[in-house]
């Protein structure tokens, strides 16, 4: 980046709150980082409640939970944690938790959880499942367990379950949010590429994290004669993102090794240092 103007990088996801890592790692090498949400959140509490409720002492059954959403922790400590017993967030917390990626193993941790694993060292559904098949199979400590618990979005894939259920493991899903996309993502993200001055540095970076709720943009940024300028540039989070950019005639300039700030912005840093 020669000049002095700040990059653009426009985030295709909501912003976390208190605090998100994508903007911070940005903002501290000169990026300025701008979110379109594309989705709706909303809490679905109802299930966990159920299982609660309809199993006498069902913490006492399970040891290990798997989250791989920050929507998922989100929706326990906003809906859900406040609602139990004092007893049943200390048995809540001492479970083991299973999850992808650094950002939701880190959300998962400020939570109150203690014992959390894959994180880091999982980037994705099948090496999550793969972790927690070793560590099961491993642990002669302690007998099998009944079932693992999954907190899970109302859609969702299917790989982790699938691949512990190919291992004789059960796995109970039980659903805490569910999303609908936002119909004007489309009009948002053409006001945010819009410059504010004709001196103004053009947009850079667009960065595509999920499918869900990009049906329009990824057409219009797929499509022939789009009056983005020549300098737009394209970064994926996983392999599923750019399969998805691929099929909708999207190159994918950048794609994150991991799904999280700070290999995003190493491997953005590393592409702009080689052109």
């Amino acid at each position: 980046m020669s000049s002095g103007k700040k990059t653009r990088v426009i985030l295709l996801k909501n912003k976390t709150v208190p605090i998100d890592k994508y903007e911070l790692e940005f903002r501290s090498k000169a990026f300025e980082p701008v979110f379109i949400p594309l989705i709706r959140h909303t809490h679905v509490t109802q299930d966990f409640k159920s299982v609660l409720n309809s199993i006498p002492n069902y913490l006492d059954t399970i040891d290990y939970i798997i989250i791989t959403s920050q929507r998922s922790v989100e929706s326990l400590n906003e809906a859900i944690i406040p609602s139990l017993t004092n007893e049943q967030k200390v048995k809540l917390f001492s479970k083991t938790v299973y999850t992808v990626g650094p950002a939701t193993a880190d959300f998962i941790r400020r939570s109150g959880f203690i014992n959390i694993k894959g994180g880091e060292d999982a980037g994705n559904g099948s090496i999550l499942a793969d972790i927690i098949i070793n560590d099961l199979a491993t642990n002669v400590d302690n007998p099998p367990p009944n079932e693992l618990l999954f907190l899970v979005g109302e859609i969702r894939r299917d790989i982790i379950p699938k691949k512990l259920y190919s291992k004789g493991i059960k796995v109970r899903e039980v659903v805490t949010y569910k999303t609908e996309d936002l119909d004007d993502s489309l009009p948002r993200l053409l006001q945010a590429m819009t410059p504010h001055n004709e001196a103004e540095m053009p947009l850079n970076w667009i960065v595509v994290f999920s499918p869900q709720g990009t049906k329009e943009i990824t057409q219009y940024l797929g499509g022939k004669g789009h009056p983005l300028n020549s300098k737009l540039r394209v970064a994926s989070i996983g392999p599923t993102t750019k399969k998805y950019l691929d099929n909708n005639n999207i190159i994918s300039n950048v794609i994150s090794p991991k799904p999280d700030a700070r290999s995003l912005l190493t491997a953005i840093e590393s592409y702009e240092r080689h052109i």
